[in-house]
């Protein structure tokens, strides 16, 4: 995975069995999504006149994360539909060791309406060329 960024571990983050609380996983998934679409956009997602949202996502834990782990989020999306997007993702400390894997499919919606649109021929372009392979 080509995108990947870093994540500060807080405090709250970690549960009373000292590693990384469940609900924060998907909170991390989202900050790197967050700044995967960022790198395609001028201005922000309120720029824009429709925005992927997620319609499911899948996490999987494989090995817990604990307070002082350097952990980074790596982010790809796999596939394009018509109206969707497809990314995989995976939660990688300092040592490479993959902690968490999740798999989410977004669906690209018109900000105005919210409903479906189709995701752009730029954005397909864009994201093809980021990914060497061709949606």
């Amino acid at each position: 995975m080509r995108h990947h960024i870093p994540i500060q571990i807080r405090f709250n983050d970690i549960d009373l069995f000292g590693h990384l609380n469940n609900s924060v996983y998907v909170q991390f998934f989202d900050m790197g999504k967050l700044a995967y679409f960022k790198q395609f956009m001028e201005g922000g997602f309120e720029h824009e006149p429709s925005v992927p949202v997620v319609a499911k996502i899948e996490c999987t834990s494989l090995a817990p994360v604990h307070i002082d782990d350097r952990i980074e989020v790596r982010t790809a999306i796999v596939s394009i539909g018509e109206s969707s997007l497809v990314l995989e993702q995976e939660i990688v400390d300092a040592a490479g060791t993959v902690k968490s894997k999740a798999t989410t499919v977004m669906v690209n919606v018109n900000a105005r309406t919210a409903t479906p649109e189709p995701v752009s021929r730029a954005w397909r372009d864009a994201i093809g060329a980021y990914e060497g392979r061709d949606f």
